[in-house]
């Protein structure tokens, strides 16, 4: 487990000499190295950092996290991790891994999908103990290399199956142009404390989706100490009735988004699009090495009349995600979410296509065809 867990490596290296381990603290400099030089590529390069410490959302309550490294030569080469907590699934609790944070390092690695191979050989061979219900991941839209390998069905790796896509929004936060409706008889509340009430309702919520969180009102007061504070949630209550929360999420303090690179054409044109950006209403694009000014929207529910209360949360929180210097607000739905179409309409924003699937190994993991027909759409301040 990521931060405590003893080392524990593959028996066999092969004759590459590539050495599997499950990472621990000792890790922690070369893993954020490697997160450094290895952005995801597309129109906008982008790095997923973890400044200061690789390790900082370890241990929280209610999740397993382990992340599992691979050295070459004494040089890291690859890392991946996977995250294991209570998620609904088909509206009941069930244990949920999501696998995230995979990187290769091309310079030392490129053209060497066997150590992806052989590292899931090894999760494999760690999830045996104690495996998952169900394990699932995203991968980029147009990350077609990655999509193309995973997808189809190479000897010795996991059984990829696809189960929709996500759309991921970027909001513009600026003041003027935040638009929105207002709930007529409804007060907004900020609570003192994260209650069972609150934990209850965002709970009736999330069971209508899958891979949704299932939280417990103690998994949610640890996330204090990754600054999700009870003071960054909103309520809204129309007579008294609790029928909308959200919650701000700023999570630059130890996980961060950089602008590592743009396409040729993009590049050219970010000084007018930028000049004219508040013009035109669509976000900026920060420059090369700048920490993307974001926050995600998360831990969102209503109870009826989705649309509405969604803009008017949405509102609150861009609203105060200005007020706190943060540029963009991060949310993240199903694509087949009639929400998608609407906030395309009324919110001034960027998006982002990925593909999520489930993942299964002979004996490990939960199939696409045991999922019902209700969306697929994980928490994405957990991706």
């Amino acid at each position: 487990m990521a931060g405590t867990t003893l080392k524990r490596q593959l028996k066999n290296t092969g004759a590459a000499g590539v050495r599997f381990e499950v990472a621990s603290q000792p890790d922690d400099a070369s893993i954020r190295h490697l997160l450094h030089v290895t952005p995801l590529a597309g129109r906008v390069a982008i790095s997923l950092e973890r400044e200061p410490s690789y390790f900082a959302d370890a241990e929280l309550a209610g999740e397993t996290k382990q992340t599992i490294v691979a050295y070459d030569n004494g040089k890291l080469v690859c890392v991946g991790s996977c995250a294991i907590r209570r998620r609904f699934v088909n509206g009941q609790p069930r244990r949920v891994g999501y696998l995230g944070g995979l990187r290769l390092k091309s310079q030392v690695a490129a053209g060497r999908f066997d150590i992806v191979r052989r590292g899931y050989e090894f999760f494999r061979e760690l999830q045996a103990e104690a495996p998952a219900d169900f394990y699932f991941t995203s991968i980029a839209a147009d990350n077609d290399r990655a999509r193309r390998f995973l997808e189809r069905g190479v000897a010795r790796m996991p059984i990829y199956e696809f189960v929709g896509d996500f759309t991921t929004f970027l909001i513009s936060t600026n003041r003027a142009r935040v638009r929105g409706t207002s709930l007529s008889g409804c007060k907004i509340e900020v609570p003192a404390t994260v209650s069972d009430q609150l934990v209850d309702f965002l709970g009736k919520f999330n069971q209508r989706l899958q891979f949704q969180p299932c939280w417990s009102t103690e998994e949610l007061r640890s996330l204090e100490r990754l600054e999700l504070r009870a003071s960054d949630f909103h309520v809204v209550r129309k007579g008294g009735e609790m029928i909308a929360c959200g919650a701000l999420w700023d999570q630059r303090s130890y996980k961060q988004t950089v602008i590592r690179e743009y396409a040729p054409w993009l590049r050219m044109a970010r000084p007018i699009v930028n000049c004219f950006s508040h013009v035109i209403d669509i976000p900026r694009l920060p420059k090369v090495g700048e920490i993307l000014p974001s926050a995600f929207a998360s831990h969102f529910a209503s109870s009826t009349g989705r649309i509405a209360e969604l803009l008017e949360m949405t509102t609150i929180l861009a609203r105060e995600a200005r007020e706190r210097g943060i540029e963009f607000l991060v949310m993240g739905f199903a694509s087949s979410d009639s929400c998608v179409a609407i906030m395309r309409r009324i919110f001034s924003c960027r998006e982002y296509q990925s593909r999520l699937y489930t993942v299964r190994w002979p004996g490990i993991g939960g199939s696409a065809a045991e999922l019902d027909n209700r969306s697929v759409a994980p928490e994405v301040a957990l991706l």
